[in-house]
């Protein structure tokens, strides 16, 4: 075409005149694989190579020949001050620029990233400029496009809602997109019903659209699964507006899609979801890709929600047998958590204590260990993992037993707190659960503790004084990494009874935590001459009674004369 072209029609004359400045950058032009745009003299003529070509939509073939200012007259108050600056010799770059344009007959949102590089004649004048550029329409729009569905994806789930409900969180999330997506509708029905409008985003529920056009279309979407296109609606509806929507500017929506809400294993649609698309940009297969991906996490939502209703119902019809199973369920929790806790043998001094809190019917995350070490020795531990249930009990169970086995090996409580930590990161659900480790020699009457963030042991002699075990106290599991762990010794004297619990046994409702931590350290000082079994029991009527609201565990140690 450049070579057929009538040159000498065009301001820059017969090819054979050409100076050979501009032979050189038309070669340049068309030998390259990038696309490529030369506009050169006054006139600014343009010369532009296949791969420029798509660019310009319907304006390709006229565009060539033709003046720059002319073809590109509905953008170029945007490139006038980038020419001009290469006019006068200095290179100009644009990334991912916006630009609104009408090369397909309506105005468009598009994106570019170029360069203009001045081309010099001999002599130094700027005869021309050179744009190499890359259209980035459709990455800015798969980004864009991306991070609605990751927020859609990022929805909570509907633990109290209904399929309604998740369906209006899923339309907030696209109202904020509503540059791709101006208005939307869910139709939602149930069995044999017919589908019903439960939530919308730009248009209200009433309008004529949602009453009339549109509810026949979602029921053949819902018949036949495939999605529809209804165009028109800037008729329909006049007032249907994308005011404020799109960078383009204001225009009626005229197109929407009718979308299928389709949830895996059901034979049949549970609902549609009805998208406007927007005017500045073309309905190609990325934009129904896009649409048909939005539809997949609006249903997947609807879906949950309805499975939490439904097991909802099921746990209503299921409450009388419950209550009646209540206590057996806790007595299985019970024993599941001492098989789990162990040891089911404590060496002389000791006594242990679990019990889980009231109604939870679950294991939960409270633990205590004594681990038999050389040279006469003992490890101890009492931790607390945050939730109840059989996760919690999990990662109970897998720090308990990286715990035992990092006081077999180091049989330093700070180093065994910080192998824990880098543990603990690795392991779902154990970030910030408490620990208070220690090693208690017997021998020495010392006791060497670390805590991650655990309440403090208390310590009670026998003439009756009572301490608080709090000097070597520092941040739970794995919140800041490579954390140096403190350790500190505390003596033992004979006699001493040493109490290391969860915060199950100090925490009451209404009361501060420091309060429950007096109370217990009073109970133990009273109860100091009792044997540990015994002490143990009267900490458990005084402390925990009846009906604890938490799980408690707890280790008494008794030192000997």
């Amino acid at each position: 075409m450049v070579l057929d072209h009538d040159w000498a029609a065009t301001p820059l004359g017969p090819e054979l005149e050409w100076s050979p400045t501009l032979r050189s950058a038309v070669s340049t032009c068309l030998n390259s694989r990038f696309p490529t745009l030369l506009m050169w003299g006054p006139e600014l003529v343009m010369v532009y190579n296949d791969s420029y070509a798509p660019m310009l939509g319907a304006r390709h073939p006229y565009a060539l020949g033709r003046s720059a200012p002319m073809v590109w007259a509905d953008i170029w108050a945007d490139l006038q001050p980038m020419v001009s600056e290469v006019m006068a010799g200095r290179a100009t770059y644009s990334e991912d620029l916006q630009l609104v344009m009408t090369r397909y007959g309506f105005v468009e949102e598009t994106y570019f990233s170029f360069s203009f590089s001045p081309v010099v004649e001999p002599g130094g004048r700027v005869a021309g400029l050179l744009d190499t550029v890359a259209e980035t329409t459709h990455r800015v729009l798969a980004a864009r496009r991306m991070a609605v569905l990751q927020k859609l994806g990022s929805l909570p789930r509907s633990v109290h809602g209904s399929g309604p409900e998740a369906a209006a969180a899923a339309l907030r999330v696209l109202a904020d997109a509503r540059t791709d997506c101006p208005f939307g509708l869910v139709y939602l029905g149930e069995g044999s019903d017919e589908a019903r409008p439960v939530a919308a985003h730009g248009i209200a529920l009433a309008d004529d659209v949602a009453d009339s056009l549109i509810p026949e279309l979602v029921q053949k979407v819902m018949a036949t699964g495939q999605f529809r296109t209804v165009t028109g609606l800037d008729g329909l509806l006049p007032g249907l507006s994308s005011l404020g929507a799109s960078p383009a500017g204001e225009s009626d929506v005229h197109t929407a899609v009718v979308l299928p809400l389709v949830v895996a294993g059901q034979s049949a649609p549970v609902g549609a979801l009805v998208l406007g698309t927007s005017p500045h940009l073309r309905l190609d297969e990325e934009y129904q890709a896009f649409l048909a991906l939005a539809a997949g996490q609006v249903a997947a939502a609807v879906a949950d929600a309805r499975a939490v209703e439904t097991e909802r119902r099921r746990a209503a019809d299921q409450a009388e047998l419950d209550r009646a199973r209540a206590q057996f369920l806790t007595e299985v929790a019970v024993t599941l958590q001492r098989a789990v806790l162990g040891p089911t043998v404590l060496p002389d001094g000791f006594a242990v204590h679990y019990e889980p809190a009231t109604g939870t019917l679950e294991v939960g995350g409270d633990w205590y260990d004594v681990i038999d070490l050389p040279e006469g020795r003992y490890g101890v531990v009492v931790g607390d993992v945050v939730g109840t249930g059989l996760s919690a009990a999990a990662v109970m169970g897998q720090l308990r037993s990286a715990g035992r086995a990092l006081l077999l090996e180091s049989r330093s409580p700070a180093h065994v707190l910080m192998a824990l930590d880098r543990f603990a990161s690795l392991t779902p659900g154990a970030s910030v659960s408490t620990v208070f480790c220690a090693v208690i020699d017997p021998a020495a009457r010392i006791l060497r503790y670390s805590s991650a963030g655990h309440v403090p042991g208390i310590v009670v002699d026998a003439d009756g004084a009572a301490r608080f075990l709090a000097a070597a106290d520092s941040l739970p599991l794995a919140v800041v990494a490579e954390l140096d762990r403190p350790q500190a010794d505390v003596a033992l004297p004979p006699g001493s009874t040493l109490l290391l619990y969860t915060d199950g046994l100090v925490e009451q409702r209404g009361a501060a935590l420091d309060d429950g931590m007096a109370r217990a350290a009073a109970a133990l000082v009273a109860g100091r001459a009792l044997p540990p079994v015994d002490l143990a029991e009267a900490l458990r009527r005084e402390l925990v009674g009846d009906a604890p609201d938490d799980d408690v565990a707890f280790l008494l140690y008794r030192c000997g004369s």
